[in-house]
């Protein structure tokens, strides 16, 4: 609500007029004097305590701080008001008149079958009224268009729901007003105490955004902050008389900055009374600054215009300062925006060399030759778990890929880790150097880079770090070899993880297929406890053991359901009987077909390390989460491809416990 000092322009006449029209209920017809008809529009409202719609507060609508619509159809008046509240009534002429005329009705209600009044807004409105309303004064003008209203003095007074307390009104509107008020904009010169920037606080040259923040300010939490190209994506917008500005850097922001309505470009001066776009008065215009996840649900501000250039209705250069108070309080944030279309400048690319003292790792942690990825996590780094731990081609699947600046790094091993390296947006590849200051990608700071290193479920919420390439290679636009270092510190702590990358497309290792023969101390089934022809099924569990029950059992044909079958480098075995049960046995990825031999150090299937294989027996409602274990092919036959018979041993260990469930299981198709 404004005060009513705020109706520029008619003073001391306009608010006699105005508390004349709202004191006392039920007048007799009252003779006025016409007003001028281009005094400025005005709405003014009054309500009592105990008033719903009004909520017991008086509010003052001008043409210089709402938008203030009469319009007239078949004897029923509209009003609308669009200010920092919103506002309709709706005045309805008793039987057939359809033009206004000067005079008093009285018990007017709620039902266009009779004289009605209804006054709503803000979410609020009667359910059923009672009051009346006073012409005061009304006339009409010719037009093309035909007869139109030109000039309309009312007042009226609604009570809701039989209530006491009532809500009085008093509108005053003239067609040559809102001509008039069509031609207001920004004051200029703007007033000469307005806020600025402190002096040595703004770059020389080049486009720029400055944030100062006033202690107990929510948005911009009592700091300041300078953006330019070199350090964040600087956006601005126009749309009709909008401008939109965007921020994206270590922190992202987001502005508008609206004109009133009468403008359809922005125009240099003051732009003041405003309040939070775009729920603002249109006749006034609004403002909004908001960024890291913080606005204000209400605020008052301005904003100013000092000099902007538009060619070709396309918005070339703006300077414009602002400030903004949110929920009415005093601490203010403060901005001054700078930007020209034809600003070039781009941010640094790496620092090449990198500085001297970055982490290496000690020579004897990597191998001499070959691809690996080695990572080295200090105690209390919750990524890594304080351990190291190297990965080559032989012990898992290394991958890397390029997409422009973008690498990605995958782990597929006895651990699953995924490494994101994010050069500066102003670079088509990643090229050698040092890229520091990150923050965690894709949450990053476009113009310097971003970094990500997580796995085994745990990742960093937010994490600051650096990257350097220390030798990169393409051909055709395709990544050949690279040699790259990185640091990472999770949510502000300084423990760090560290790691090193090193691959070429050239390096054609391959893990190691089955140890055979195997080791000659692994478990056999006694001698005597198996049948002696028939495929069959034996199983033999430790005491503590949870998947076997500490038991031992056979299966054959005769009394199990038996079945085997294979795909590439997988088999899998079921049984149906008494008991139900399936074993997976899966392979090396290198292998397209179960060979004779070890397989040894095996997590569970499916979530095993591919170069090494995987296992995994359950049943009975009863599965291990995690495993390790062996397979033992002693004898596979394939014919034209399909398996046709397999003698295989296992060993299996839940949840890093002792107790073993074994098994050995004889297979042939056809019997």
């Amino acid at each position: 609500m404004r005060p009513l000092k705020t109706l520029h322009g008619l003073g001391s006449l306009i608010l006699a007029i105005v508390l004349a029209g709202c004191g006392g209920s039920g007048p007799e017809p009252v003779e006025t004097t016409p007003a001028p008809q281009a005094a400025p529009n005005f709405v003014h409202l009054q309500s009592d305590a105990g008033d719903d719609i009004g909520q017991g507060r008086t509010y003052a609508y001008t043409s210089g701080n709402a938008d203030i619509a009469v319009s007239v159809t078949a004897g029923r008046l509209a009003v609308r008001v669009g200010g920092s509240e919103a506002w309709s009534g709706e005045f309805q002429l008793q039987g057939a008149q359809d033009k206004l005329q000067p005079g008093y009705h009285g018990k007017a209600l709620r039902d266009a079958t009779q004289t009605g009044l209804s006054w709503s807004g803000e979410g609020r409105s009667c359910s059923a009224a009672q009051g009346w309303f006073t012409v005061d004064q009304v006339s009409y003008q010719t037009t093309h268009h035909g007869t139109d209203l030109a000039s309309l003095d009312l007042r009226f007074e609604q009570r809701c729901e039989g209530k006491t307390a009532a809500l009085r009104g008093q509108v005053h509107w003239t067609a040559a007003a809102t001509a008039t008020a069509a031609l207001s904009g920004p004051i200029n010169p703007p007033p000469a105490d307005l806020w600025q920037p402190p002096p040595g606080s703004l770059p020389a040259s080049g486009n720029y955004v400055y944030l100062q923040s006033q202690p107990g300010d929510y948005i911009g939490q009592g700091l300041s902050y300078t953006y330019t190209p070199a350090t964040a994506i600087l956006g601005a917008s126009t749309s009709a008389g909008r401008l939109a500005v965007s921020i994206n850097g270590d922190q992202t922001w987001s502005g508008d900055f609206q004109a009133m309505n009468t403008l359809t470009q922005l125009q240099p001066g003051y732009y003041s009374g405003l309040t939070r776009y775009p729920f603002h008065t249109p006749a006034v215009g609004g403002l909004s600054w908001s960024g890291q996840g913080r606005g204000c649900n209400t605020l008052l501000g301005w904003f100013v215009v000092d000099g902007v250039t538009y060619i070709d209705n396309q918005l070339a250069s703006i300077d414009l300062r602002f400030e903004q108070r949110c929920e009415g309080g005093t601490p203010a944030l403060h901005g001054r925006i700078h930007w020209a279309s034809g600003d070039s400048t781009a941010a640094p690319g790496p620092v090449n060399p990198p500085p001297a003292g970055l982490w290496k790792p000690a020579p004897e942690a990597t191998p001499d030759k070959g691809n690996f990825i080695y990572l080295q996590s200090d105690t209390g780094d919750y990524i890594g778990a304080g351990q190291s731990l190297l990965y080559t081609q032989a012990t898992a699947n290394l991958t890397l890929s390029t997409n422009g600046g973008y690498l990605a790094a995958r782990v597929d091993g006895d651990d699953s880790w995924s490494g994101d390296f994010q050069a500066m947006n102003s670079l088509s590849q990643l090229q050698p150097g040092y890229y520091g200051d990150l923050r965690r990608y894709p949450f990053h700071n476009p113009v310097k880079g971003g970094l990500n290193w997580s796995g085994e479920g745990r990742g960093c919420n937010t994490l600051q770090g650096w990257f350097v390439v220390d030798r990169i290679t393409y051909l055709n636009g395709k990544l050949q070899e690279i040699d790259l270092r990185f640091e990472q510190h999770c949510e502000g702590v300084t423990p760090a993880l560290r790691g090193r990358i090193r691959w070429s497309v050239d390096d054609d290792t391959t893990p190691p297929g089955p140890v055979n023969p195997p080791p000659a101390d692994l478990w056999q089934p006694a001698p005597g406890t198996v049948p002696a022809s028939g495929n069959y099924v034996v199983l033999q569990s430790d005491a503590g053991d949870y998947i076997g029950q500490g038991l031992t059992r056979t299966y054959t044909p005769a009394t199990a359901t038996f079945a085997a079958t294979s795909n590439a480098g997988y088999l899998r075995v079921y049984l149906n009987g008494s008991q139900y049960w399936y074993g997976d046995f899966q392979a090396m990825s290198t292998l397209s077909q179960l060979q004779p031999g070890y397989y040894g150090d095996l997590q569970r299937y499916p979530f095993h390390n591919p170069v090494k294989g995987g296992l995994n027996w359950s049943g009975n409602g009863r599965g291990c989460n995690t495993l390790r274990g062996w397979f033992v092919v002693d004898r596979v036959v394939y014919t034209a491809g399909v398996l046709s018979a397999v003698d295989l041993r296992f060993e299996q260990h839940c949840e890093g416990g002792t107790p073993a469930l074994h098994g050995q299981i004889h297979w042939a198709a056809g019997t």
